[in-house]
């Protein structure tokens, strides 16, 4: 298996995110290529199909093969409590993007977080139609790995004015929302943002995808969670790693393993530390009054 020249303290966990990574993508291909998943509906009325469940199995296999001691936290798995005693937790999205998966688009990635004291330290997403893998490790860099090659993964500079993006599961088509972040865009010169049918990826600021060069996703005003952790702690590193910035609306840096699994903060990840900056104060305007707490348990918000 192809991997990062990397020899620090995270070297076995960084291992066993890509092997975990790479076996779930094996699986997710063979249901993809045979069309063979069975799509169900959860409770939220969100699409799970058979390609999910068997990632997760496989993911969860390989990390407590290794690490018997750390917590898990998957989208498709149980959301065991005993997670919170635990400093060392892995937070798993099996398949990130299930609708993209049944709309046979493509766009869809395996996501695998080992995060210490809440916050990621090492991070392998795996795009499993392309073959294409980004990775990191805090205070290591990130790097990309495609077709047997490993490099480092460093966001180039910004386009002028900035290009910016939200997407529809972030409020992008909402009346309220979707003029919120046009106002936004305005403030810095720049054209109207393209509301995207996914969500973030870190993938987005690769020289190979680039398209953007921020992506916003403002808090709903209704007091609720726009996503959870498992949609974001992979992403979160990889940016950093990479050289941009990713944190709430408010500039705070996520915080994961949390009691409630929901982010309620909005998401903001740009390109470089000096445009994250000039959104956060493009973006203050449009913010609620009250600050939501970084654990939306504390707002009385469950997911």
């Amino acid at each position: 298996m192809t991997k990062p020249d990397y020899s620090g303290p995270f070297r076995r966990e960084l291992e066993t995110a890509l092997e975990a990574g790479a076996r779930a993508s094996t699986v997710i291909m063979e249901f993809y290529e045979a069309q063979s998943a069975t799509t169900y509906t959860k409770g939220d009325g969100s699409p799970v199909t058979d390609a999910d469940l068997a990632s997760d199995r496989v993911i969860r296999e390989t990390i407590t093969h290794s690490f018997p001691g750390d917590a898990l936290l998957t989208e498709e798995g149980a959301r065991d409590v005993d997670r919170l005693a635990n400093h060392r937790c892995w937070i798993v999205d099996p398949i990130d993007g299930t609708a993209q998966y049944v709309a046979r688009t493509g766009l869809f990635d395996v996501m695998i977080a080992f995060c210490i004291d809440g916050r990621p330290v090492v991070a392998v997403s795996v795009q499993p139609v392309a073959g294409r893998v980004q990775a990191a490790v805090a205070g290591a860099g990130a790097w990309e790995i495609s077709d047997g090659r490993v490099s480092r993964f460093e966001i180039d500079p910004t386009a002028q004015p900035p290009r910016l993006v939200s997407s529809k599961w972030y409020g992008g088509r909402e009346p309220e929302r979707g003029m919120a972040t046009k106002r936004i865009a305005r403030r810095l010169g720049a054209v109207e943002p393209l509301i995207l049918e996914v969500g973030y990826q870190s993938r987005a600021f690769s020289t190979l995808d680039r398209t953007c060069d921020a992506f916003i996703g403002l808090p709903s005003k209704r007091r609720s969670s726009i996503a959870q952790e498992w949609d974001l702690a992979c992403v979160d590193l990889i940016t950093h790693e990479a050289g941009g910035r990713f944190t709430d609306c408010w500039g705070r840096l996520h915080c994961y393993n949390k009691r409630s699994t929901g982010i309620s903060g909005g998401i903001l990840a740009s390109a470089n530390p000096e445009l994250h900056q000039s959104l956060l104060d493009a973006i203050a305007p449009e913010l609620p009054t009250a600050m939501p707490a970084e654990d939306p348990a504390d707002d009385g918000i469950d997911a």
